[in-house]
This record gives structure tokens, C-alpha cells and sequence, in this order.
């Protein structure tokens, strides 16, 4: 037998390591906005779920992001004073599964103009679905096209403007795609990712 081929056969060790690293910095970039408000959604996930759509493989692709990202909220929620079922949660959720579904429609692709699409419709996927939500149920806005530009780019009285949010989701998710998608490509060698065996797919 071909002692390559026989390596090559052999079981990857799953990088159990990778699960904490991705736990950390998911949790970090969550907590760091309680002392820096200027940086709530400058944060990984977005990237990663879409990362993980576009390059990995198989049902299970999407274990490294859900097990980060559930992980630092059962940390989190109690600091923002939430629980891990409430209903914005579940809402930030689908946005992640949809953003996670935008990778997988265009597949593996070092080209840098799809990356940056996705990435940017990442961002604009989760802001448009997390604030359609609040326009929903939040009796600050009113239930017109007027409260609902409102509830994308402006937000409530008092708080924050809306659009400082989606600047940060823009800027943190093309970065850190460019960033994922950097590491992915210096690993495929290696044939894992993101704590999962992963076969190399065309671009």
C-alpha cells in the first residue's frame, strides 16, 4: 500500500483546542461592548457562521460556530441581564442560520469579490432582521415606513443610533472573513478547519 495514501486515510485528530480559542474570542468580542459601548456588534460571528457555510462541508459544518456562540451566551446573557431562550435571542439565531446559508449558495471561493459580497450581506442580513424585530415590538416606533427606517438606521431615542450597529457589523465581518478566509486557505493543506475534518472543494 502506498504509504501516502495510507496517511492520507487516517482519521484527523479533531483540534478540540480550536472549540476554546473560537468560545474566547466570541465571548471577548460579546463582552468587550459593556466597557467600550462604541464597539457592540464589532464582533466574529457573523464571519464565522459565514465562513463556515461557504468552506465546510457536511451537517456538521455548523458545530464550531452554534457550540461559540451558545457557549459565550450562556456566559453573557446574565450580564445583559437575558436568558438563553429570550425572544431576541432566538431571533439573532435565525439570522446567523441565514447568514450561514448565504455561505453555502456560493460555496468555496478564494476570489475576493463573492467573500466581500457575502460578508457584507452578512452584515446587512443580520442588522436588517435584528432591528425589523425591535421595529416589530417596540412601541418606540411607530408601525409605518417612517418607524421602521427609523428602527434600521436611527434607533430608539436615547440610545445609540442604529447605524453606528451596522457600521460595526460591516467593518468586524468583512475583516474577519478576510481573516477566516486566510487562515482556511493556509490550513487546507492540513485538511482541517474550525475543529471539523473538511475535504478540499473547487473554488
Amino acid at each position: 500500500m502506498n504509504p501516502t495514501a495510507k496517511k492520507e486515510s487516517e482519521p484527523q485528530i479533531i483540534p478540540q483546542l480550536w472549540f476554546v480559542v473560537l468560545i474566547v474570542v466570541v465571548g471577548w468580542s460579546r463582552y468587550l461592548p459593556l466597557s467600550h459601548p462604541e464597539l457592540f456588534n464589532f464582533t466574529p460571528v457573523l464571519a464565522l457562521f459565514f465562513i463556515s457555510g461557504a468552506y465546510l462541508k457536511g451537517k456538521s459544518s455548523w458545530i464550531g460556530p452554534v457550540v461559540a456562540v451558545i457557549a459565550s451566551d450562556l456566559i453573557l446573557n446574565p450580564t445583559y441581564g437575558q436568558g438563553l431562550l429570550e425572544p431576541f435571542t432566538l431571533i439573532s439565531i435565525i439570522a446567523y442560520l441565514g447568514i450561514f446559508l448565504l455561505g453555502k449558495s456560493i460555496k468555496s471561493s478564494k476570489k475576493t469579490i463573492p467573500l466581500f459580497i457575502g460578508a457584507v450581506g452578512s452584515a446587512l442580513l443580520f442588522h436588517g432582521t435584528t432591528c425589523g424585530y425591535a421595529w416589530l415590538i417596540n412601541p418606540a416606533y411607530s408601525k409605518t415606513l417612517a418607524g421602521f427606517w427609523q428602527a434600521q438606521f436611527l434607533g430608539e431615542p436615547g440610545y445609540a443610533p442604529a447605524y453606528l450597529f451596522l457600521r460595526n457589523s460591516l467593518l468586524s465581518t468583512i475583516l474577519f472573513t478576510a481573516v477566516f478566509s486566510w487562515v482556511y486557505n493556509k490550513n487546507k493543506e492540513k485538511r482541517f478547519f474550525f475543529g471539523k475534518t473538511i475535504q478540499p472543494t473547487k473554488a
